[in-house]
């Protein structure tokens, strides 16, 4: 299979390094008591997209037709740009609780994990 996205493969198992996956599904989304498509789907659908410099919501269509994408995110369910849209909305106001604190805690145990080298940036003063 030839695809211009094969990068995702790494994202994906950088993924499975981290805890995200269960913390973000054991989130209930307010306002839902039921949910199709499961969060971490949501998140990590939108994370690809993220990686590949795209942050418009619509620009998951195509990758929902895709076979690459959710084998290499892992992502059982692809949704749709509305999808995607209405659970981020649903959840952003969550801060301290939700999905960002979430994010903000694997992603850093991502970087203890994998030992990567964090170099300080000095802006110039102007």
């Amino acid at each position: 299979m030839l695809t211009t996205h094969s990068g995702l493969a790494l994202v994906g198992l950088l993924l499975e390094k981290t805890r995200l996956s269960n913390r973000l599904n054991a989130i209930s989304v307010p306002g839902r008591t039921y949910t199709e498509i499961a969060n971490r789907d949501v998140a990590y659908a939108y994370i690809g997209l993220l990686c590949q410099g795209k942050s418009d919501f619509d620009h998951i269509e195509p990758f929902r037709y895709d076979e690459f994408f959710p084998e290499a995110l892992r992502v059982t369910d692809v949704p749709s740009s509305p999808t995607l849209r209405q659970r981020l909305d649903l959840v952003a106001p969550d801060q301290n609780r939700g999905w960002q604190s979430v994010i903000l805690e694997e992603s850093a145990r991502l970087l203890r994990t994998v030992h990567a080298p964090l170099t300080p940036m000095v802006l110039g003063e102007d």
